[in-house]
């Protein structure tokens, strides 16, 4: 298949031209051409543009030497083949022309090596116009590299095996507060003092001797005396010739360090502050126990006497909450299971039960509440519990009862948490209907429950079954968040229902 081609032809006559062409025909090229005689002919043509100059060295108007000049002047002697086509000159006169830039030289009588000479030209000026690009793009990507790795505040370096600095960019002004010359071609030693230099060293070394990255957070001393936190990635690669490399980038740390150290203060406080204020709750609701239990005592109506006793050890149920926060653990969430425990345990001992005649059992999974959760669950399970040593085992002279309560905590991700208070004792009436009473108890069970969004339901088995399922509120995962606020509006809807 032919080769289009355009050809401009320089000086010459109509016959030599066309004697040229059909050579390059000959060739399987399929020429394009146009003849011109003078320099103004000659330059409007070079806009054509040609894909080949042919030129006669003996034109009486425009020499092929001031022809290559002019090409040369528009830049296009790089993309544009110029052979120099004569009748007959020396050899010095052909020199001269190669020497100015000519791509080659034919004698007129030898036409018949036109082909392959304009062939040549064409895979010279592609693999010229190969390197020309090449180097473009080589000083592009480096101009692009030198300009992102020196407008970046990260600093970069690369080493070689003895610890010398190939190559580091600009950055190091900034965080070392070192030029350029103070640190290319330099070793770790040279740049910092001794200490300092030892441990970057082996930290190096460790890469290379690993072949695998690290990443530290080292101290550096500036020459200026300060020392700053520096996290340092490190890895090891080869370079064009297969020798082993460092290559490394670090950051300055020190505002992250700061607001790390001020965060932690910050969470100290505010656990110190969450601690301060469940101790002083919890006080003044000990205080308030006691003024209940003094009343109490003070009172002749025996009733009377055990409501207060009642509202007492609901007051006494929220203080062991605040004062269990105010312990160890973290002060806006509560292990319920060991709340649990405690509590039971607590209302036993204050109930003065025997416990070789009523035995407490508990299956109890670790559940963690919010306070909001916390306190009504803690309430409902209390009423639960305060129903079943009153009424479970009454103490008859006859037949003192033997039984058991059990108390019980579940949940998982997918499932509500589940709290059971189960006692094998004397039960309900079979025409109690729990929903409906006007027990306070039982009320206060209701409204939390609302409360909560849960339900609390009677549940079939041997004596009195209750339970109270809800679904858990998620807890902030980091530390620090804030903690729910409290908002426990029983006194409210207890006026509302009464």
């Amino acid at each position: 298949m032919s080769t289009s081609i355009r050809v401009l032809i320089l000086g010459g006559n109509s016959e030599d031209a066309e004697v040229t062409i059909h050579e390059l025909r000959r060739a399987d090229f399929e020429p394009e051409w146009l003849r011109v005689d003078t320099e103004s002919e000659y330059i409007a043509h070079l806009g054509w543009p040609p894909d080949v100059i042919l030129a006669d060295c003996n034109m009486p108007l425009l020499d092929a030497a001031r022809a290559l000049e002019l090409l040369q002047q528009h830049n296009l002697e790089a993309t544009i083949p110029f052979i120099v086509v004569s009748q007959a000159v020396g050899e010095n006169a052909a020199i001269a022309m190669m020497g100015k830039g000519a791509t080659d030289y034919l004698l007129k009588d030898r036409l018949a090596r036109l082909g392959p000479a304009v062939r040549r030209a064409f895979g010279e000026t592609k693999l010229r116009d190969d390197i020309r690009r090449a180097e473009q793009a080589l000083r592009a990507s480096d101009v692009r590299f030198s300009s992102f790795m020196n407008n970046s505040q990260t600093l970069a370096f690369i080493k070689d095996h003895e610890g010398r600095i190939l190559y580091i960019n600009n950055t190091c002004e900034q965080i070392w507060g070192m030029t350029l010359a103070d640190c290319i071609g330099k070793t770790t030693h040279q740049l910092w003092p001794a200490d300092v230099a030892d441990r970057l060293r082996a930290s190096d070394m460790a890469v290379l001797d690993r072949d695998e990255s690290s990443q530290l957070v080292e101290e550096v001393s500036l020459r200026n005396g300060c020392t700053i936190p520096m996290l340092t990635f490190r890895f090891p690669f080869a370079d064009g010739d297969g020798r082993r490399l460092l290559g490394g980038v670090s950051v300055d740390i020190s505002e992250q360090v700061r607001t790390q150290k001020a965060l932690v203060s910050a969470l100290a406080a505010k656990e110190l502050l969450l601690k301060e204020v469940h101790h002083r709750v919890k006080n003044n609701l000990q205080i308030i126990s006691s003024l209940l239990s003094m009343q109490a005592e003070s009172l002749p109506d025996l009733a009377a006497a055990r409501s207060l006793q009642d509202s007492q050890e609901r007051v006494q149920c929220m203080a062991l909450i605040h004062e269990r926060l105010n312990g160890d653990g973290e002060p806006d969430r509560l292990d319920f299971r060991e709340y649990a425990a405690a509590l039971a345990r607590d209302l036993f001992h204050s109930y003065g039960v025997n416990s070789e005649r009523i035995r407490l059992r508990f299956e109890l999974e670790p559940v963690s509440l919010g306070l909001n959760q916390a306190i009504p669950c803690g309430l409902i399970l209390n009423e639960l519990l305060t129903n079943s040593l009153k009424h479970a085992f009454p103490n008859e002279r006859a037949n003192q009862r033997e039984g058991e309560i059990v108390v019980k905590l579940s949940w998982t991700e997918d499932q509500p948490v589940k709290l059971t208070v189960a006692d094998n004792g004397v039960g309900l009436p079979d025409d109690f209907d729990w929903a409906q009473s006007q027990s306070l108890g039982l009320r206060i069970m209701n409204i939390l429950g609302r409360q909560l969004d849960g339900t609390v339901q009677r549940e079939a088995g041997a004596g009195t079954v209750f339970s109270l399922a809800f679904p858990r509120t998620a807890l902030p995962e980091a530390a620090g968040a804030p903690a729910e606020t409290p908002s426990i509006p029983i006194i409210d809807r207890l006026e509302q229902t009464a």
